[in-house]
């Protein structure tokens, strides 16, 4: 190694080659050196990114030496150096990445790096099972991972009195210098409750059981100021998603997305139309990410030919939506437009295609009106067209702890579009007279709420009113149509059958959603990963895509019935011709005579 006049240790290199020449040399200086051994320890416990640069390893089977040293990319400094800012100022910081991103490894070192240099330094590690907790002599779990690097220290870096059978045990790593310890819990209802920790490291947590992450969250609220969830996406009705929407609670977020990566992100461009445009450096690409905008790169490229759809968008893209099995096609989704509210200069402007008003509908001396205001329950993105017939799907709210809302969706039969939505939490007796307004005011449209449950009380009262009530048909035996009951019943046949038109409409692109929380509705919408059945992700909602799919099938069942101008010609003539009869018979022609 140069002597200390030429380089100092601080300015140590750190491509691989020279990297571990340097490590090699400076253990060799401070063999036999008292003084450099005390002097490096210290440096070490001041400045985490040189202990990690000069005495951490990692390993990597993928490769040959498997063994090697860590040396930090520039986001892998910036990430470990926020991590421990998050345990020192004591505050939750969630992490979402991609895959191979050395996040767990950064996170081990930070957590590693206090238990063996800072007193007060008590860590519990967690993952969704045991085996990913502690497993002798397998990498992939937490412990191991801890142990393989502790094992690389020299002797004179480690804990005074360590014992490797007394202060290493399964799930439990002891520093007997400042008492610190290091525990290990797979996923659990009561995870980490009891006793205190400087930090929680929840490892993978998108993967636990959706009720444990819940529960886990909440156990562990009193236990430690700083929670650390580190995972990849695995859609959006968990707790992660929700912790990294940041909706429900203030949580600091980092996202190691692929593009920060040096290696992943080299040559890498986006498309501009049928332009190719090149990206300067992964710092831009990062932010190309961050605006939404689609990144490649030769590396995403060869990611995207062995990997399947969902596994990509878990694995690479940070994808909640898509990494969730979703239900309907993504890339067809995101081509829906969501309309934006806006307030007519007066009551008779026309609304601006892409807009969408709310307002009250009010029942005036047997005509509907409207009453636009802000907080309006129903949202109109098109008025009634009398060429035009309308069909109106309603979805009545259960009263589920999971808080779902009532919800109606009017289609118009003639181009299948969006054309009004109103949801809220409304009583059955008050939705079904919300419905009624809808109905006429939508040029007496078919009104289908779902019969089930309280969708019955619906249809009962509906009943009761002058309302064009859809009635559900059954064939019987032999051929013929047979009403059977008031409303739209969804069951085991009509329930795929629905949602499978939907699929196929907003895939096929013929259909305009409009409605922003519809919109999002649709891409949480997923097949349940255990039982393959359709459905709202987790504990998030899906009225309006149930309330959209029946209005389609009553669409299908009750079609747009063009009417024939030349009959209606006809009409308006005989009608013209009788009036004048009768005028001719009482002597009245409505002019006089002078």
């Amino acid at each position: 190694m140069k002597n200390s006049s030429e380089q100092s240790v601080l300015n140590y290199p750190k491509t691989p080659e020279e990297n571990m020449v340097f490590r090699l040399e400076l253990l060799q200086l401070a063999e036999n050196d008292k003084l450099l051994q005390g002097q490096l320890r210290e440096i070490c416990r001041q400045d985490i990114l040189f202990w990690i640069n000069l005495f951490c390893y990692t390993k990597d089977p993928r490769r040959v030496p498997d063994v090697l040293p860590f040396i930090c990319y520039d986001f892998q400094e910036d990430y470990i150096k926020a991590t421990e800012k998050a345990i020192d100022d004591q505050y939750d910081q969630l992490t979402d990445k991609s895959r191979d991103m050395g996040a767990s490894w950064c996170k081990l070192y930070v957590i590693g790096h206090k238990w063996q240099f800072e007193y007060g330094s008590d860590f519990r590690i967690g993952s969704r099972k045991e085996e990913f907790v502690d497993k002798p002599k397998v990498m992939d779990t937490l412990f191991e991972k801890l142990r393989f690097n502790l094992s690389r220290q020299p002797e004179w870096m480690m804990p005074k009195g360590f014992m490797w059978r007394e202060h290493s045990s399964f799930m439990k790593l002891h520093n007997p210098e400042l008492e610190n310890t290091i525990t290990g819990e797979s996923a659990n209802n009561n995870f980490g409750s009891g006793g205190r920790s400087k930090a929680i490291l929840l490892d993978e947590f998108a993967k636990w059981d959706k009720n444990i992450q819940v529960a886990a969250w909440t156990a562990t609220a009193d236990v430690s100021n700083c929670r650390l969830p580190v995972s990849t996406p695995l859609g959006s009705g968990n707790k992660f998603a929700d912790l990294a929407k940041g909706t429900k609670e203030k949580i600091a977020r980092i996202s190691l997305h692929w593009t920060l990566h040096p290696r992943k992100s080299a040559g890498c461009y986006y498309m501009d139309g049928d332009k190719i445009v090149a990206v300067s450096s992964p710092q831009e690409a990062f932010k190309l990410y961050k605006q939404g905008i689609k990144v490649r790169s030769p590396w995403y490229d060869n990611e995207d030919e062995r990997r399947s759809a969902s596994d990509l968008a878990q694995e690479v893209d940070i994808d909640y939506a898509a990494s969730g099995y979703p239900f309907f096609d993504l890339p067809a989704l995101n081509k829906q437009k969501k309309w934006e509210y806006y307030v007519r200069p007066n009551f008779v402007a026309r609304i601006p295609r892409g807009k969408y008003i709310r307002v009250n509908l009010v029942d005036i001396d047997n005509k509907i009106q409207l009453r636009e205001r802000s907080d309006g329950w129903l949202r109109i993105f098109e008025e009634p067209n009398r060429k035009h017939q309308y069909a109106v799907g309603g979805d009545t709210s259960e009263g589920l702890p999971k808080g779902d809302e009532a919800y109606g969706v009017v289609r118009s039969k003639f181009d299948r579009n969006i054309v009004a939505v109103a949801n809220g939490l409304y009583e059955p007796d008050d939705w079904a007279y919300k419905l009624y307004l809808i109905g006429k005011y939508y040029l007496d449209a078919h009104v289908a709420p779902e019969n089930n449950n309280h969708g019955y009380s619906v249809c009962s009262d509906l009943k009761e009113l002058s309302c064009n009530l859809y009635w559900t048909e059954r064939e019987s035996p032999d051929g013929e149509s047979k009403i059977v009951k008031a409303g739209f019943t969804t069951d085991m046949r009509s329930r795929p059958e629905m949602l499978d038109q939907m699929e196929e409409e907003i895939r096929k692109e013929a259909i305009e959603l409009r409605d922003p929380v519809l919109i999002e509705q649709c891409k949480t919408f997923v097949r349940n990963e255990r039982t393959g059945k359709p459905e709202a992700d987790g504990n998030l909602l899906d009225d309006g895509v149930m309330a959209c799919a029946i209005a389609g099938a009553v669409i299908k069942k009750k079609p747009y019935n063009p009417v024939n101008m030349r009959d209606k010609f006809k009409e308006k003539a005989m009608a013209k011709q009788m009036v004048s009869a009768i005028n001719m018979g009482i002597g009245f022609t409505g002019k006089r005579k002078r």
